[in-house]
């Protein structure tokens, strides 16, 4: 019986622990006048965009991203079906974001900072790489 104890105590423990993983940072994004283009790559392909109008609509739609419990432990996901969003900033630097669908839902995963959960429609504009 004892033994038993133990393992649920355990169990309850675990359970707890994981419900209070903290959620994600707000998700930090350039202002949309610092961006001179934006690099999309997916499935081996890539697109360039440098409309001021576009640019600001995938901002407008990634700050909208609710933050998430789940944690970004490297440098790029280890997802297999994922849109890399590269924003080339005026002063030469460059932030890369993460996009990637799991379980029917999608995700913005920014490495080090944290995951958000976005929606089909930010995946479809990152994903859709016709001019």
């Amino acid at each position: 019986m004892g033994r038993t104890l133990w393992t649920l105590l355990l169990a309850a423990l675990l359970l707890f622990a994981g419900a209070c993983s903290p959620l994600a940072e707000p998700l930090t994004l350039p202002d949309a006048h610092e961006v001179s283009e934006v690099r999309l790559e997916y499935e081996g392909e890539s697109a360039v965009r440098t409309g001021p109008g576009w640019i600001g609509l995938l901002l407008e739609d990634m700050a909208a991203a609710a933050p998430t419990r789940k944690a970004t432990v490297q440098d790029v996901p280890d997802k297999a079906d994922k849109a890399s969003v590269h924003f080339v900033l005026e002063d030469g630097s460059e932030q890369t974001i993460f996009v990637y669908p799991e379980k029917g839902k999608w995700y913005i995963e920014r490495p080090c900072q944290g995951v958000y959960e976005t929606n089909e429609l930010l995946w479809g504009m990152v994903t859709d790489l016709s001019q």
